[in-house]
């Protein structure tokens, strides 16, 4: 048990050179790609699996056999999970009533981030995750970041007619995430205006009498702080900011906007990451309000190399906003 468990740890620890090859060798390669993918959650499963084996053993004396035998018939199981949680996105709806909004109207809004698109994208899944949000008839569609996983030259497949074929009536509206920037950020701001969406950087939009701020990504050291955003909206009117990272909860509190839209931490993806991730946010997932400002966090609509969910499922998120 011990030399089992010392040797996985070893795999374990080789993660970390490995990712450090991808920056050159592993991105543009599918299968060294889907490799590492799958190594780094592989270690992790028989890793996490060994301690509580070790626990199991501690009370009843498990033989090798045992082991092997619990590891090779939990593995596929939990693998066939973990992948449907990643690449069949749920549709989570939520309402939001604005107390301090009172027009009557109604907003629907679809609301998707980290789609990291990338050589390894599965197209099927995008498209078919694309056609279940389209079903729900949102009137705008708004991108919480990280769109490309890291450069435009990277993906494979074609998805101009992909993102094209959503045509909510006020249209489709990305901000930037950490990862357009590390990959090349004016090829991939190019790639993305190709596919018919609209980028927001530090702009204000107005929307059925609803403003939309996008904010740039906390990657820009020269992004405009939301007090200033602000200065250019009409106050009277309802006000959604659009901020990939959620660490700017606290600031958008102060500022009064009544509904924070972000992604980035993919609910952590797996254990033991989701209980790190949770600790570093006022809300790492899903819906949360603090005084008038509510803030929603998506897990995200794909995920970054690993094509696996523990704890989490990738997400299209559908809110409709009652102001």
């Amino acid at each position: 048990m011990e030399r089992l468990f010392l040797v996985n740890f070893i795999f374990l620890l080789a993660i970390l050179p490995i990712l450090y090859l991808r920056r050159t060798y592993f991105r543009r390669n599918i299968f060294l790609g889907r490799f590492l993918g799958n190594y780094i959650f592989i270690t992790h499963y028989i890793f996490f699996l060994l301690i509580v084996l070790g626990v199991v053993n501690y009370f009843y004396n498990l033989t090798k056999f045992d082991i092997l035998t619990v590891m090779f018939m939990t593995l596929p199981i939990f693998f066939v999970f973990a992948y449907y949680n990643f690449s069949v996105a749920r549709v989570i709806k939520t309402e939001i009533h604005l107390e301090n909004h009172n027009s009557g109207k109604r907003l629907r809004i679809a609301f998707i981030s980290d789609v990291h698109l990338s050589a390894l994208t599965n197209k099927k899944n995008i498209e078919r995750s694309l056609e279940k949000m389209f079903q729900e008839e949102p009137d705008i569609l708004l991108i919480g970041g990280d769109l490309i996983d890291f450069s435009c030259r990277d993906i494979k497949s074609n998805f101009s007619n992909s993102f094209r074929r959503v045509t909510p009536r006020y249209g489709v509206y990305a901000i930037l995430g950490n990862h357009e920037y590390h990959g090349g950020i004016d090829s991939n701001i190019k790639y993305i205006e190709n596919l018919g969406i609209k980028i927001l950087r530090d702009e204000v939009l107005k929307i059925d009498g609803v403003n939309i701020i996008g904010r740039d990504d906390i990657t820009n050291k020269k992004r405009k702080k939301i007090a200033y955003l602000t200065k250019k909206v009409d106050t009277d009117l309802p006000t959604i900011l659009l901020d990939h990272n959620p660490n700017s909860i606290v600031e958008a509190v102060m500022n009064k906007i009544d509904l924070e839209l972000s992604g980035h931490t993919h609910r952590g993806q797996f254990f033991p990451y989701n209980l790190i991730v949770k600790k570093m946010y006022k809300n790492y997932h899903g819906y949360k309000k603090f005084g008038r400002t509510h803030t929603l966090v998506s897990a995200g609509f794909s995920s970054w190399l690993i094509p696996y969910r523990v704890n989490s499922t990738s997400e299209i998120n559908i809110i409709d906003l009652y102001y």
